[in-house]
């Protein structure tokens, strides 16, 4: 797959093309991929993704933006695995937000990336204050050369898939639920930072703090069974997101990712860390003292290091694992 960071250094090709945040990339946002895909295939022309560099939405109206589900990097990983020819990653920015449908579909479809059918979703809005629909785009369309195709929501268990509706989910902390929607689980990259340090000489274990974006949603505040990837390694994890209300109390404390990674030794500071995070064990709480959550801790390690979720199985860690009995 080919990543153009704007339109500057594209050629005009003829194309297949699918417009989109795409957060999450979900199954309704991968239908629609995988739509273009064919669409271009059976065309012999190429296969475009058109996405923007960051939420419209982070201009618009920063207040309302909503928290990603993905952050860049992972959005680009995710679309270039369904295997498009070209992602091209627009910087939206307040000219763009004034560009109307019209212009839009002129400029940019017909007259630069040469558009053949454009592939969107159901609920796509487009141009400027969103004034712009699938029936917008299919009638500009019709002027400038181009078919429109609309691929429908997908349907899942409780009802239409949106990325509105699994970052309600991830608040709630039902990374279960979002694991079952995308089919895979929610996940975190980020760089290993310093913290409090009460992890190892406080409680008695070791944690990596991480310097989560805060452009990214975190899941709901709890402790999580999670697995970690660190220099191509994966390992059991439990972590914490949250506030530490042991220490703090203070409700408005920004939240904290801590992670302990069993069978890990050596040092995490400034390094990359993955976790992904697959079931939610307890909510945050706050604990009379810190021996009664030090033994709480021993007790998530022990849950951790027992679990037979076949997330461990699918990286090589299907056999339970001792947890550290000294918390040392």
């Amino acid at each position: 797959m080919e990543l153009a960071p704007g339109l500057q250094t594209v050629s005009k090709l003829p194309r297949v093309v699918t417009i989109g945040m795409f957060d999450g990339v979900h199954p309704g946002h991968q239908a629609t991929i995988r739509r273009c895909i064919e669409l271009a295939r059976a065309r012999a022309i190429r296969s475009t993704v058109l996405t923007f560099a960051r939420h419209p939405l982070a201009v618009l109206a920063p207040s309302h933006a909503p928290q990603l589900l993905t952050s860049r990097e992972e959005r680009i990983r995710l679309i270039e695995a369904l295997g498009p020819d070209e992602l091209v990653m627009l910087p939206f920015n307040a000219a763009l937000a004034a560009v109307t449908p019209q212009e839009f579909c002129a400029h940019v479809l017909a007259d630069r990336l040469d558009a053949r059918v454009v592939v969107v979703g159901e609920n796509f809005h487009f141009g400027a204050r969103g004034a712009g629909s699938a029936a917008t785009l299919r009638a500009c369309g019709a002027g400038h050369g181009f078919e429109t195709e609309v691929v429908g929501l997908q349907i899942g268990e409780a009802g239409p898939i949106s990325s509105t509706r699994i970052r309600a989910m991830l608040r709630a902390g039902a990374v279960e639920d979002v694991r079952a929607v995308l089919g895979r689980p929610p996940s975190l990259s980020a760089r290993v930072v310093s913290g409090a340090g009460r992890g190892r000489a406080t409680v008695g274990v070791p944690t990596a703090n991480l310097a989560a974006p805060p452009e990214l949603m975190l899941p709901g505040r709890g402790v999580y069974a999670a697995r970690a990837l660190h220099a191509g390694v994966w390992y059991r994890a439990a972590v914490n997101v949250g506030r530490n209300p042991t220490f703090t109390g203070a409700a408005d404390s920004p939240d904290a990712v801590e992670a302990h990674l069993l069978g890990f030794s050596g040092e995490l500071l400034g390094e990359s860390l993955r976790l992904e995070f697959l079931q939610k064990l307890r909510d945050e709480r706050r604990f009379a003292s810190v021996s009664e959550l030090s033994a709480q801790i021993c007790r998530d390690l022990d849950v951790v290091a027992a679990c037979a979720d076949e997330a461990f199985t699918e990286v090589g860690l299907g056999t339970p694992v001792t947890a550290p009995s000294g918390r040392s």
